[in-house]
């Protein structure tokens, strides 16, 4: 079916299935596309139903089912369906239904292979991507939102695998020749070096695929994300909400053009986030583009159907404007937390060793009791001693000392160790990270001391970036959150569970947004059915002045 609409050239090129095509292709790509149009309720296609094509979603939302009709994902305008299925099966392994009105375009298996055999960057962005849908159902992602989809993940080229193994190898061939070589009266010891270097080489093969395929990028429908993982070693999340991304580039050294792989520059406000090593670099840049764009596109047929909702409120009110405090106190922002009055003994011991909890809306994050620990360590052992020390000396084990002057002795020692221990934990436990409904705050209070607050509001945040370094905070996962802000860094040092942290400020990040996009586009439409409404009672005025002023109803006097 051909089209010149100029929004369906426009939804054509958007779209991540053809985003690595030309524009003069999109003529092609439309005659090859049949309109399909699914009333409210209506399924698309049945799990179990053969694999015939795909279909691209314009406008309307849609949903999925798996085999348990369990609610899978939404599906809306730009969204591929029957992508992975139709790379990997011949049976559908999901439902589709229309939850509201909605259009798709299908294209046939026909049509998906003759344009494959013309188009050859066609074939490469729709094996990419259905790569990335089989690569998605296997990697987890426990830290994903629950309305965030992935869109596209990827890992450093497989050459990098087979240079990751070759270590390992080389060394066990080695050892093999080597022993080779030995005395047959040495058998024995060579058989315990040969399988000693097979349990270590296999450990290491084994640990060097691991790392390769924990290293990996991907674009959500809401941020830019690069995980890497050194197994027991290093862990680190570093993402970027897809609102400041700028531009995206590629870099491709003559090593990388020999074998198959390029650097992927995605530019932020901040810096840039580099998809290392990728195969198909050239499609992964133009699939980002396509992303970013779909994430700006505003829903025109939603916000058509709210603002006549809200004319229609708007003529059955008062004609008094509605204020920004009464907008406020509907979406229920709040600028300040709650202040409680407690004891000081409900203060200190309340959230006694807690380090996450939870008062208000704000959430309360401490340094891992592991710091703690290693703070109040020579302390406690300081008090041990000076304990044992009193004890000998009231059981006379002590003899030498006088005993008036080592057991006042012996308690100073204990009560300055305790003073420490419980001054180390009252600067640990004010040593707080919070994050509020609008903002996150790094409060440092020293007892009897200095007070230090760093506050942020959550939409000058640019990226959200963690990691766990070393043996021992792997072994306790605790690390530090680096919060970006303008050319600063707001850190959450040792904080426990480094990404549910990352992800509890991404979270919020998210729906501060939606609340203060709802609030100013309800603004917005109060002010537009407040436009209208003058327009009406101005146009009522107006038609009656004329029939006052009529021939019929001339004026008096």
């Amino acid at each position: 079916m051909s089209s010149s609409n100029d929004s369906f050239t426009q939804f054509l090129r958007e779209s991540a299935m053809f985003s690595a095509l030309p524009d003069e292709d999109l003529p092609a790509i439309a005659d090859a596309l049949v309109k399909v149009e699914l009333p409210a309720g209506e399924i698309l296609f049945e799990e179990g139903e053969e694999v015939d094509g795909l279909f691209l979603v314009e406008t309307g939302k849609l949903v999925g089912f798996d085999q348990e009709q369990q609610f899978s994902h939404s599906y809306q305008r730009g969204d591929i369906l029957g992508l992975a299925i139709s790379n990997s099966g011949n049976q559908r392994q999901e439902t589709i239904q229309a939850q509201t009105n909605s259009m798709v375009w299908f294209l046939s298996g026909t049509n998906i292979h003759q344009l494959s055999t013309d188009r050859p960057a066609f074939a490469e962005t729709l094996s990419v991507l259905a790569n990335s849908q089989v690569m998605i159902h296997r990697v987890p992602m426990p830290w994903l939102e629950a309305d965030e989809k992935v869109s596209l993940i990827a890992r450093k080229h497989p050459v990098f695998l087979l240079f990751a193994l070759a270590p390992p190898l080389l060394i066990f061939a080695a050892t093999l020749i080597g022993l080779s070589f030995l005395p047959a009266e040495n058998g024995m010891a060579a058989m315990v070096v040969m399988v000693v270097a097979f349990l270590i080489c296999a450990t290491w093969l084994l640990w060097n695929i691991n790392n390769w395929a924990n290293d990996y990028y991907l674009i959500t429908s809401k941020r830019m994300v690069w995980v890497e993982r050194v197994s027991g070693f290093y862990e680190s999340r570093q993402e970027a909400p897809l609102a400041t991304l700028i531009s995206v580039g590629v870099k491709t050294t003559q090593l990388g053009a020999l074998i198959g792989f390029s650097d992927v520059m995605v530019h932020t406000f901040i810096g840039d986030i580099r998809f290392e090593r990728v195969d198909h670099a050239k499609v992964i840049g133009k699939l980002i583009e396509s992303f970013w764009a779909k994430s700006k596109h505003v829903d025109l047929e939603l916000d058509a159907r709210e603002i006549r909702k809200a004319l229609r409120e708007k003529f059955g009110k008062s004609p008094e404007e509605v204020t920004s405090k009464e907008l406020e106190e509907e979406y229920g922002i709040e600028s300040e937390m709650p202040s409680y009055e407690i004891s000081f003994f409900e203060w200190l011991f309340s959230d006694f060793l807690k380090v996450r909890y939870e008062i208000g809306g704000a959430i309360t994050y401490r340094k891992h009791w592991i710091i703690l620990l290693k703070k109040v360590f020579l302390s406690f052992v300081g008090a041990l001693l000076a304990l044992a020390f009193i004890i000998a000396v009231v059981t006379r084990n002590i003899t030498f000392l006088n005993y008036a002057m080592a057991l006042p002795l012996g308690l100073f020692l204990m009560v300055v160790c305790i003073a420490i221990i419980i001054y180390q934990y009252v600067d640990w436990r004010n040593d707080i990270y919070q994050l509020t409904p609008n903002q996150v705050i790094d409060l440092d209070r020293k007892p009897f001391g200095r007070e230090s607050r760093r506050a942020v509001p959550l939409e000058n945040i640019l990226s959200i970036e963690y990691e766990r370094r070393g043996i021992i905070p792997m072994m306790f996962n605790f690390g530090t959150v680096f919060i970006t802000v303008g050319n600063t860094q707001l850190t959450f040092n040792n904080v426990h569970q480094p990404s549910k942290v990352q992800q509890d400020i991404f979270s919020r990040i998210g729906k501060h947004s939606q609340e203060k996009e709802e609030l100013q586009t309800r603004q917005e439409r109060d002010r537009i059915a407040q436009w209208f409404k003058v327009f009406q009672e101005e146009s009522k005025d107006l038609i009656a002045s004329q029939d006052v002023t009529s021939p019929l109803n001339p004026p008096l006097g």
